[in-house]
Order: C-alpha cells, then structure tokens, then sequence
C-alpha cells in the first residue's frame, strides 16, 4: 500500500473513531460534569504517554528557548484547561450532532488565529469557508417562528464558539515549538501545564467530593474511560501518523468527516433528532471547513 493513501485512510479513521469517543463523552457528561470529566482526561491520557516517552528515549527536558516552553504551557492552559471544558459544557448543553456543527467553527477560528498572530493572509477561499461555517451554525438553531433558540441553545453555542477560538489560539501559539521539539514531549507538557491549571480550578468548586464520586460509577467511569483511550489516545495517534504519511491538507479535510460521523452516531445511538435543517447545516458546516483547509 503506498505511503499516500495510508496516510488518507488514517486521516479517515482518525475521524471515525473521534466520532465514536464524542459519543461516549456525551455519555459520560450526562453524570460528570465537565471539570471532573476533563481532570480525568488529561491525568490519564498524561499517565499513559509518560511510559512511551521513556521507552522511545525521547529526553524529558530538551533544549528549548525559554519563550517556547512559555508558549507549549500557554497552549496547554488555553487548549485543553479552557477549551476541552468549554467543549464538555456545550456537549452537555447541545448533544452530539449540534456540537459537531458548532466543532467545525474551529477551522475559520485558526485561519483567523494564523492572520492574528503569524500574519498569513486567508485566501478569498478561505474567508468564503467560514462564511459557509457561520451560516450552518445559524441554519441548524433557526426556528421558523422567528424567535429566539431556547437560552440553553445560545449558551451551549457560545460555550462550543469560545471553546474553538480558544483551541485555535492555543495551536497557533504552539506551532513553532513543533519545529524544535518531539511531538510527543510537546503533547506530555501541554498535558501535565493543563492538569495544574485543573486542579486549582478544581480546588474552588463545592462539593468536590459529590463531583470526584459520580466518576467512580459504572457506568460513566466506563464511558469516560472508553471517551478518552478513543479520542485522546487512539484518534490522537492516528492524526499524528496521518499528517505524516500525506498531505497537510488531505489529512486535514478527511478529519472534518468527523461531523458527519458524529452526527450519525449520534442518531443512531442517542437517538438525537435528525432534521432537514441539521442536515443541511451539516453539508454547509462539512463544505465550509473543508473550503478554508484547502484554501
């Protein structure tokens, strides 16, 4: 099999076993709220990289300029303290298949991070993408009576809209740091800068024991468990090796089907509504992403 086409057929996979883990964090956040849920995420997908730092002799302190190790535990804080809570609140909020929608605003947000911060300029393309993405987002919350969505709507999109900004800055900043250190070593550090950040936000909240125990129950323990080895353990890896077997732009298109898996499994599974609206807002939303990727 050529390199090319494995690298495609990760990208695809990435994304249908990313879909497979929303689902089960869906699942999960139906008892776990989104700070717990999140603190348990990062400790153990940190706990399971460490051993594989180890084994592949990657150092655990390389030479780096200090402002990249500041930008590595910046992203950390923004990506995954910030962002992956703010993503568990609006799946609490707005199920599966909505947040998928609400996901792919993270395209246009890095596009506008990149113009930000590294100044490159998007293409007409490009900005015609995230057009298309905001108009999905607005088509699947429309309502023909022309009122307002429902307060836990608009709440639930403000949460997933901040919550991409948020990831797009966070990788932006990171990027050069890619070019001096493993990807890995970089991964670990984000890991371990978001779960301090964590667990001081963690440690003002009320009834931190109640929140800790709905962990330990069955049901969402394995939910949550499932949610992560899935998304932040399998998915990862995959789209580290898709990205490097082929194009940027090829792995990155493949890995917006990730929505449409979503939503999918999200009306089979839990048995989300599935309407000619969320289904257009799914193409626009699909079509829009894969316009600025490609642009």
């Amino acid at each position: 099999m050529e390199l090319d086409l494995l690298g495609k057929l990760m990208a695809l996979l990435c994304a249908g076993i990313w879909a497979g883990a929303v689902i089960f964090f869906k699942l999960a956040g139906n008892n776990i709220r989104p700070l717990p849920l999140n603190i348990y995420k990062t400790t153990l997908t940190a706990i399971i990289i460490f051993p594989f730092l180890i084994l592949t002799g990657i150092p655990l302190i390389p030479e780096l300029p200090n402002n990249q190790w500041l930008a590595i535990i910046a992203s950390g804080v923004l990506g995954i303290t910030i962002a992956d809570t703010l993503f568990f609140a609006c799946l609490n909020r707005l199920g599966a298949g909505m947040t998928a929608i609400v996901e792919c605003l993270y395209a246009p947000f890095v596009m506008t991070a990149s113009w930000l911060f590294l100044y490159e300029n998007p293409s007409m393309a490009q900005v015609g993408g995230a057009v298309l993405v905001g108009g999905a987002v607005l088509v699947a919350t429309y309502k023909k009576s022309g009122t307002l969505p429902p307060q836990k709507i608009i709440i639930g999109i403000l949460y997933g809209a901040a919550g991409m900004a948020t990831m797009a800055i966070s990788i932006v900043i990171m990027r050069p740091a890619l070019d001096l250190a493993p990807l890995f070593w970089v991964v670990e550090l984000r890991l371990l800068a978001a779960l301090v950040t964590l667990l001081f936000m963690f440690a003002f909240q009320k009834n931190r024991l109640k929140q800790l125990a709905l962990l330990w129950e069955k049901g969402s323990r394995l939910y949550a468990f499932l949610g992560t080895i899935l998304g932040n353990l399998i998915a990862m890896t995959l789209w580290v090796a898709a990205f490097k077997y082929t194009s940027m732009n090829s792995a990155a298109i493949l890995n917006q089907t990730s929505t449409i898996f979503i939503v999918i499994l999200a009306t089979i599974l839990l048995k989300e509504r599935f309407t000619r609206r969320r289904f257009l807002a799914t193409i626009l939303a699909v079509a829009g992403s894969v316009f600025v990727l490609a642009g």
